[in-house]
C-alpha cells in the first residue's frame, strides 16, 4: 500500500511538473468583480466642476459648482443649496424646494438613475413642477454615463411632468427641450 501511494505521489508531481505552472516571483493583484447593483462609473475623487441647473425668466440655466465629488448625490445637494446671493442678484432662481434625496442605481440600467424625493418635491405647483424636475433631470444627468432618472417617492414610482405629459418611467434631458437652457448647454 505504501508502494502503491509514494508511486502515486511521484506521478502527479511530474504531471503537475510538466503543466507548465510556474511559481510567480512577486504577488500579483487580482481583480474582484463587485457584487454590488451600482454600475456606474466611480465618481471621481476630489473636487470637480460641473454644472447644476437653476430657473432664470423659465428656462433652466447652467451654473458652474466646485464639487467635493463627483457623485448624483452631491450634484443633488448643491443643487438642494440653491442659488447664490450674486446669482439671485441676476435673476437665478430655483423651483426645487428644500428637502434630501436618496439616489440609488440599479443594477440593471447603468445609465439610469433613481432619485427618491421627499414629500416637499410633490408640494411644487405649476409650471414650477415640471422646472423642479427638469432642474433635477439636467443636474444628474451631468454626472458622465447618467442619461435618465427615475423618481420615486417613498417606495412607489412618482409621476413626473415632461414635455409630452405625466410619465412614470425614467425620463432624461429630451423630455424637458421646452425648458432647455439656450445657452448651449
Amino acid at each position: 500500500m505504501t508502494v502503491r501511494l509514494l508511486l502515486l505521489v511521484g506521478v502527479l508531481s511530474m504531471a503537475l511538473a510538466g503543466c507548465g505552472v510556474r511559481p510567480e516571483p512577486a504577488p500579483k493583484p487580482i481583480a474582484i468583480p463587485s457584487d454590488t447593483a451600482a454600475t456606474e462609473t466611480p465618481p471621481a475623487m476630489g473636487p470637480v466642476e460641473r454644472r447644476v441647473y437653476f430657473v432664470r425668466s423659465g428656462r433652466l440655466v447652467a451654473v458652474e459648482r466646485r464639487l467635493s465629488s463627483g457623485s448624483v448625490t452631491t450634484a443633488l445637494e448643491s443643487l438642494v443649496a440653491g442659488p447664490t446671493r450674486t446669482e439671485v442678484a441676476t435673476g437665478v432662481r430655483t423651483s426645487v424646494a428644500p428637502q434630501s434625496f436618496r439616489v440609488a442605481h440599479p443594477g440593471d440600467s447603468p445609465r439610469v438613475v433613481e432619485v427618491t424625493a421627499g414629500p416637499q418635491f410633490t408640494s411644487v405647483s405649476g409650471q414650477d413642477q415640471l422646472l423642479a424636475v427638469a432642474q433635477v433631470v439636467w443636474t444628474v444627468t451631468e454626472v458622465p454615463g447618467i442619461r435618465l432618472v427615475r423618481f420615486y417617492l417613498d417606495r412607489s414610482p412618482l409621476e413626473v411632468p415632461t414635455d409630452d405629459g405625466l410619465a412614470r418611467h425614467a425620463v432624461g434631458r429630451s423630455d424637458y427641450m421646452s425648458v432647455r437652457p439656450t445657452d448651449g448647454s
